[in-house]
């Protein structure tokens, strides 16, 4: 069975601790790696790992030959890269990283080690998308028309207990943030970005705004991120409207409500049941499968640079008053 290391035991670290690493079933984590002694302890405790304060330590400790990294996203490309010249597979939490010359670095030097890159996206991992795409692909709802995407909730509790999420920090903001959820969502139902255009919605940029996406097929997508509105559990975060039908994929972070609904003139159907936090233990269940099988994941670092290019192009975009902005190709 793979050894495992934790990198980062804050919020993130700790609900895969939870939810992934404990329990008779659950893959083997040897070491909860953070900087603070007692959040690395926290996560031990809950998993039966050792606790240690850097990755070099405990890849010496413990063997450990993957690396599952939860630390802030300017942090990103170093540990991975730590662990990718140590010999090291990786799964990294989104975004791949914080500039495109850091994603491409790490891409390649993954792939010149022959090792997994992958990428903690979760939406190419939930039913409610693949049921989407598979609709799409047979033609269900005719040709598209156009992809609505949306994220509204209000980051608070854990999400701000450290404060590096909020501000003009080199990890804040909505769309460092939450932005790749959307870049990948739209482009899982759309395709390929070519072009992005944002706006400051209602508010601060750090806090709302919005995206006119234009898509390599010619459809113009349009998507709102906002994390300064409550809003129900169970949400409706994409719209496909075609010449032939609609459908929705509705994501539920509570219960199972989850799922793909599909309407056309003969009918309506919903597809699916699910919810979105069962997505974490897919994506490293995912990443495994691919070390073992020696192949990608489902989302290899090359598409978590594709999310992470649309995240920036949109960045340069409200900096420069919304004008399109191309989306740089890998």
């Amino acid at each position: 069975m793979t050894r495992i290391a934790l990198v980062g035991c804050g919020a993130m670290g700790a609900i895969v601790a939870g939810s992934v690493y404990s329990g008779p079933d659950a893959p083997r984590l040897v070491a909860a790696v953070d900087p603070d002694p007692a959040r690395a302890g926290r996560v031990a405790e809950v998993t039966g790992a050792a606790a240690f304060t850097s990755l070099a330590e405990a890849r010496r400790a413990t063997g450990a030959t993957a690396v599952d990294v939860r630390v802030p996203h300017h942090l990103h490309a170093e540990v991975v890269l730590e662990a990718l010249e140590a010999g090291c597979h990786v799964l990294v939490e989104k975004p791949l990283a914080t500039t495109l010359p850091d994603a491409r670095r790490m891409v390649a030097v993954a792939a010149e080690g022959g090792l997994v890159l992958a990428v903690a996206e979760n939406y190419p991992h939930l039913r409610a998308v693949l049921d989407a795409r598979a609709a799409l692909d047979a033609g269900e709802v005719g040709d598209v028309l156009a992809v609505l995407a949306t994220r509204a909730y209000r980051v608070d509790g854990v999400w701000v207990r450290d404060g590096w999420r909020r501000g003009t920090g080199p990890s804040s903001g909505i769309l460092l943030d939450q932005g790749t959820h959307q870049a990948s969502l739209v482009r899982m139902l759309g395709g390929p970005v070519e072009a992005v255009s944002a706006h400051p919605a209602g508010g601060k940029a750090a806090d709302a705004v919005a995206l006119t996406l234009r898509l390599a097929s010619g459809v113009v997508a349009q998507s709102l991120l906002t994390w300064a509105s409550p809003g129900p559990a169970a949400q409706v975060e994409a719209t496909v409207v075609g010449t032939g039908g609609r459908l929705d994929v509705v994501v539920d972070y509570d219960g199972d409500a989850g799922g793909c609904g599909l309407w056309t003139p003969d009918g309506a159907a919903s597809r699916g049941a699910e919810n979105y936090y069962d997505s974490h233990r897919l994506i490293v269940d995912d990443w495994l499968r691919a070390i073992d099988a020696g192949g990608e994941a489902v989302v290899p670092g090359r598409e978590g640079f594709a999310d992470l290019a649309v995240v920036l192009a949109a960045t340069e975009s409200l900096r420069r008053d919304g004008v399109l902005v191309a989306v740089a190709r890998a």
